[in-house]
């Protein structure tokens, strides 16, 4: 009966707080033994904390689910306080906690838009903690590390899936919000029945296929509801779809299928389409007394915060080229083609005047130099040589 009531007591004490022993595990594995340069920063000791949080989460309470289930704060304060490299910290840990959260949110994630053969189906990925949020497979990036390497990582890390031989590099979606920047790759041409097993645990509940023409591109769109009877959170991939969906629509264009007369006249009526537009809107815009500069700002101001790759080389081309067409140097300084060359001319000098105080009067004594040298009689061999011999350096 005695030993009823201590076991009873000690399961009372283990969901209270975290176990010794698991502490010393967890600060062995990703604190101790971990780079010296590692643990000089409080931002890199948070994310070796939150390491050590996923594989508490994952093997730990697995394996005893006795142990006490806690978010990622209370585990950093167990941890932290547990070892005696970190207890400094303790005493403004709610500081270092919230500046290290402030911090992740600016690091930048890359992930993928994974569309099927057709492109008529778009992958999502279901979060482990949320049963009805649903996104791309994405990750934050590693410092040092290439954005299409990140997202092959992260898609691989979240589906067991490959994006390497159906990706570009070049083509991809961006958006910039809070500081932070998110790039997706646009990766077609996966079969459906392709097998998606993740890789981590307790981060992906679910991966499933969506009929791209179900996913609402606005909040008051109601068709993907109305075809699962949920009221799915998909708030992060809603901004990319529109984009998405114009990307999509270029890119049949393209396809194989049509001949290459059709193509070029449907490309040709597409842009006088769009010449005549801006023609009317550049009108417009002179009838009503505005100038036309106003109009393409007005224009690049409402423009989506979703940008295409193909987009961003053109505007960086464009600052690089600077004003009417002109590099940035030829901008600043001109045309050096044209420019007069000035010759060089070195400033004259008074050499009369021109010296230190510190060799001002120097002399040197050279009977003091000349005994500083090795002379005979000075050195000689080891004495274990059989015949030992005199080293002369010089003579006298």
């Amino acid at each position: 009966m005695e030993y009823l009531e201590v076991q009873k007591h000690a399961n009372d004490e283990t969901l209270k707080s975290i176990p010794s022993y698991v502490l010393d595990d967890l600060s062995s594995r990703f604190i101790i033994n971990s780079r010296p340069e590692e643990i000089t920063s409080i931002i890199r000791i948070f994310f070796l904390v939150e390491n050590a949080y996923w594989f508490y989460l994952d093997f730990h309470r697995v394996e005893n689910p006795q142990l006490r289930e806690c978010n990622l704060k209370e585990f950093a304060f167990n941890l932290i306080s547990h070892c005696p490299q970190l207890k400094q910290y303790t005493a403004d840990f709610d500081k270092h906690f919230d500046a290290w959260k402030q911090y992740k949110r600016t690091i930048a994630t890359c992930g993928a838009i994974i569309l099927d053969q057709e492109l008529k189906h778009v992958l999502l990925v279901q979060s482990y903690s949320s049963k009805n949020s649903w996104g791309f497979p994405k990750g934050k990036i590693n410092l040092n590390e290439a954005p299409d390497d990140c997202a092959a990582r992260e898609v691989f890390e979240e589906t067991g899936f490959d994006i390497k031989p159906y990706m570009d590099p070049q083509e991809y979606l961006e958006k910039c919000s809070n500081e932070q920047v998110c790039r997706l790759y646009i990766v077609s041409g996966v079969p459906l029945n392709s097998t998606f097993i993740p890789k981590t645990r307790r981060e992906i509940r679910d991966i499933q296929w969506f009929p791209m023409n179900t996913l609402p591109t606005h909040r008051g769109d109601q068709t993907l509801k109305e075809v699962v009877g949920l009221n799915l959170n998909l708030y992060t991939i809603t901004p990319f779809l529109k984009s998405l969906r114009i990307w999509i629509k270029n890119h049949l264009l393209d396809t194989p299928s049509q001949s290459s007369k059709q193509r070029s006249r449907m490309k040709q009526q597409k842009l006088f389409s769009q010449q005549n537009y801006n023609q009317y809107q550049e009108f417009m815009q002179l009838k009503k007394g505005k100038s036309a500069a106003k109009n393409v700002l007005a224009q690049k101001t409402s423009t989506s915060s979703v940008r295409y790759s193909k987009e961003i080389e053109v505007e960086e081309t464009n600052i690089k080229q600077g004003r009417r067409g002109m590099t940035v140097f030829q901008s600043l300084f001109g045309n050096k083609d044209t420019q007069h060359v000035v010759e060089f001319k070195a400033p004259v000098v008074d050499t009369n005047s021109f010296y230190s105080h510190t060799w001002f009067n120097f002399t040197i004594d050279e009977d003091t130099v000349m005994e500083a040298f090795p002379h005979e009689g000075t050195y000689f061999l080891p004495s274990h040589f059989t015949q030992q011999k005199e080293l002369v350096l010089g003579k006298s």
